[in-house]
């Protein structure tokens, strides 16, 4: 057996043993307070859309940049192919068989979820307080921060009033933008597989089948 053969049927395993929820992390007790997130499948990425407000009992901080935003997507991935303005088959076996250099996408959100991107699919989920804290520091342990603790820009981002940020960590396959995203969400508790979450329409399904569709996808 070949060593593709044996990933295949390992994803195909796991995919097949969705992951349930964690206990005592989701979902929230009943009249417990919870946090609401969006997960936002832009065809290729996904994205994940957390209130400002809700940030400020968490770790996780934002650049000076978004001081004003209501919300904020971060989204995870290959440096360079995050960056190309065109697909480019390189970038993409290069991103998908070595480790490479990632950075996380921030997107300042002024208005409503389905405003900003309206071609994309988006799933409302409701986090306990434990959980929302623990995808907080989730995403906050994605940043590369310099010598004095601040976010280290690497410029514009790809949409809207947004901004790149070096990340510590490196991207390879599986571990795709989004798995990253799926780890979030597992990470918060949710019952979620993020082995089986490679492309974006994987982390979609799953999340549809525990959040609310405020939007279904409208491309694959």
């Amino acid at each position: 057996m070949t060593l593709r053969s044996s990933f295949i049927l390992i994803v195909l395993f796991f995919g097949s043993s969705c992951l349930g929820p964690v206990q005592n992390l989701y979902p929230s007790k009943p009249g417990d307070p919870v946090k609401t997130i969006y997960v936002v499948s832009h065809g290729w990425h996904t994205g994940l859309v957390l209130n400002i407000n809700d940030m400020a009992t968490s770790k996780l901080r934002v650049p000076d940049f978004f001081q004003q935003s209501k919300s904020v997507e971060f989204g995870w991935g290959d440096e360079g192919f995050y960056k190309s303005e065109e697909f480019s088959l390189w970038l993409t076996v290069k991103a998908a068989l070595l480790p490479t250099p990632t950075v996380l996408h921030v997107v300042d959100l002024r208005y409503s979820v389905d405003t900003h991107f309206p071609a994309s699919g988006i799933v409302k989920v409701d986090l306990s307080e434990n959980g929302f804290k623990k995808l907080c520091t989730y995403i906050e342990s994605s940043f590369l921060k310099n010598e004095q603790g601040n976010f280290i820009e690497t410029g514009p981002g790809i949409y809207g009033r947004s901004r790149f940020y070096r990340s510590k960590e490196n991207y390879f396959f599986p571990k795709t933008c989004n798995v990253w995203t799926a780890s979030a969400l597992r990470t918060a508790g949710c019952p979620i597989t993020p082995l089986y979450a490679i492309r974006a329409i994987n982390v979609f399904n799953q999340t549809k089948k525990f959040g609310i569709v405020i939007q279904d996808m409208k491309h694959d």
